[in-house]
């Protein structure tokens, strides 16, 4: 078996192996640009993490913070055909918010981050599919390597 085709088998089973409850399949596309700085991996992953923060403060309120209360996630970034920045995502709705609460405190967060862009798209409880399309090999220059670790949260703690 090819070493690419291995990853995404063993990353196609660490997903479906998470306790997610009320999952939710995001698309949160990017600005190329903010004034001076342009996008790239690193700044993408330093524009998630803070969403990410706005997000669980929002979601969870200071327990996030104080607790240390984290929203599980799969965060996937890939590079589009016009070269715009984008991340899939899995984020786990909290038991107490409603789809609609979540979408909208989604696009809300989003848009107060540096490079959000107003192309976001939230599908409430995707199928086997959306993991599908999250592993798949077009517009990555490597699977294992468009897995932003850094913002997964694999452990609702």
């Amino acid at each position: 078996m090819p070493p690419e085709q291995a990853c995404r088998e063993q990353l196609d089973r660490l997903i479906n192996t998470m306790p997610f409850v009320a999952p939710a399949a995001v698309t949160l596309t990017m600005k190329k640009r903010n004034g001076a700085r342009s996008a790239d991996d690193i700044v993408a992953s330093e524009n998630f993490r803070h969403f990410r923060n706005r997000l669980e403060h929002s979601l969870l309120g200071s327990a996030a913070k104080r607790h240390g209360k984290h929203l599980l996630m799969i965060v996937v970034l890939e590079m589009s055909a016009d070269d715009r920045l984008h991340y899939h995502c899995i984020i786990d709705r909290p038991y107490h918010c409603c789809f609609g609460r979540f979408e909208s405190v989604v696009r809300e967060e989003w848009a107060k981050t540096d490079f959000g862009y107003r192309q976001v798209d939230i599908q409430d409880q995707p199928d086997e599919g959306w993991t599908d399309y999250l592993l798949k090999r077009r517009q990555k220059r490597s699977l294992f390597d468009s897995i932003d670790w850094a913002n997964c949260q694999l452990f609702a703690e």
